[in-house]
């Protein structure tokens, strides 16, 4: 199973450990708006770029995956995140691999920033806290 990363999971990110086990495949882009809720961020459905890593996992970490981001697959309407097929652009060759994400499935309205250059590491460090969580 293929999953797109753009938030904690992030290599140099507090989470990254959760991958060790698991084949990056590179760099790219998704379509979407990245939001920062303080200590995570959220995806959003959306035109813009939103920046991270792509990793083969097994499903033992996949289902792990799915406790940490709050996912009933039995119960969306519950759930915290959504995970859902997108298009992932490959940095390198420019190619399109349909993968899965997690998707917030709250109101981001009130309680977020926009981040607006889609890439969650580098907004971390530019406000100082890349290590602080």
């Amino acid at each position: 199973m293929k999953i797109f990363v753009y938030g904690t999971l992030l290599k140099g990110l507090q989470r990254e450990r959760a991958l060790s086990r698991s084949d990056f495949l590179g760099n790219g882009h998704i379509k979407g708006e990245l939001y920062d809720l303080g200590r995570f961020p959220a995806l959003k459905a959306g035109n813009n770029k939103v920046f991270g890593e792509l990793y083969e996992v097994s499903e033992q970490i996949l289902n792990h995956f799915d406790q940490i981001e709050g996912f009933k697959a039995t119960n969306k309407a519950e759930s915290l995140y959504i995970r859902e097929m997108v298009d992932f652009h490959l940095a390198d060759t420019s190619e399109i691999i349909i993968t899965e994400t997690y998707f917030y499935n709250r109101s981001v309205v009130g309680r977020s920033t926009l981040i607006p250059n889609g890439d969650y590491r580098d907004y971390r460090r530019k406000q100082g806290t890349l290590n602080s969580f």
